[in-house]
């Protein structure tokens, strides 16, 4: 059990809604449905992304977040991260956090390469003395060389992943976040990043980790994290939580299986009446 005294990341309680359009394509049964109910013709429709997660991770952990599309994983890591505030709930951070999210998450595209670089490090709390000494190791990693003068507007997934996987490295965080963005970008660098990776984990005090890469979490990760829905089905023992997604998957698979097999046979059953009858 991890110890709360010393606990480098904090959520209690932690929801997040997000507001969706209402949708005016539904019938007029369920539009009268909603004034029966007292609800407004122009009410909003809310998406329940996180629900109640309660969430402790020390010192040393790390965590691997598994779970289908959908399930609230990369929410996560933005509550944590501070680039989503949650509805509900609290979230409490020990460490200087660094995050690989979605492509292009945390950069401006309008600055070029440099500038992004200068940018996040004094978004990191670095003097410029110790950005101007960073940044000859960024670009050498980034490899992307006259391409840092240019706008990063032009520039392209891989190209943005790599230099935002070169300036994390760089920083040296307590706390890393990462979404499974290293995917992005061609063999060599993917190999390079993986060798780098191995460093850089061993410099963070605590990580957490989205991926699908379920043998990763196996045997790489301290705890397992699985998300179903916006809220925590299991968190614990990384070979433990794997086994219960798998089986949770392989049974959903099973069950969508049996729904097109029921729903072919029907098919066959009303065109096989639809003959009779002719």
């Amino acid at each position: 059990m991890i110890d709360q005294h010393h606990a480098s990341i904090r959520l209690r309680d932690v929801g997040v809604e997000f507001r969706l359009a209402y949708d005016r394509q539904r019938g007029m049964r369920d539009l009268c449905k909603d004034l029966f109910r007292g609800r407004l013709l122009g009410a909003r429709r809310w998406h329940e992304a996180l629900c109640q997660v309660d969430l402790d991770i020390g010192d040393g952990d790390v965590v691997g977040v598994i779970g289908r599309n959908g399930s609230g994983k990369t929410t996560l890591l933005r509550v944590i991260g501070g680039m989503l505030a949650p509805s509900s709930g609290s979230v409490e951070v020990r460490g200087r956090i660094s995050a690989l999210l979605s492509i292009g998450a945390g950069a401006d595209l309008q600055l070029s390469g440099y500038e992004n670089i200068r940018f996040q490090g004094l978004l990191h709390g670095l003097s410029h003395e110790r950005i101007d000494a960073l940044i000859p190791q960024i670009a050498e990693f980034a490899e992307l060389g006259e391409f840092l003068d240019v706008p990063m507007r032009f520039y392209s997934n891989g190209m943005i992943s790599r230099l935002g996987f070169a300036i994390v490295l760089a920083l040296e965080p307590d706390i890393l976040l990462i979404d499974e963005v290293l995917s992005v970008g061609d063999l060599a660098f993917r190999r390079k990043a993986e060798s780098a990776m191995d460093e850089l984990l061993s410099k963070a005090r605590c990580q957490v980790i989205v991926t699908h890469d379920l043998s990763m979490v196996r045997t790489h990760c301290t705890h397992g994290l699985l998300l179903e829905r916006g809220r925590v089905a299991a968190f614990g023992d990384p070979a433990e939580i794997v086994d219960r997604y798998e089986e949770a998957s392989q049974l959903s698979d099973d069950q969508r299986l049996k729904k097109a097999v029921r729903s072919r046979a029907q098919e066959a059953e009303r065109v096989r009446q639809v003959i009779a009858k002719r």
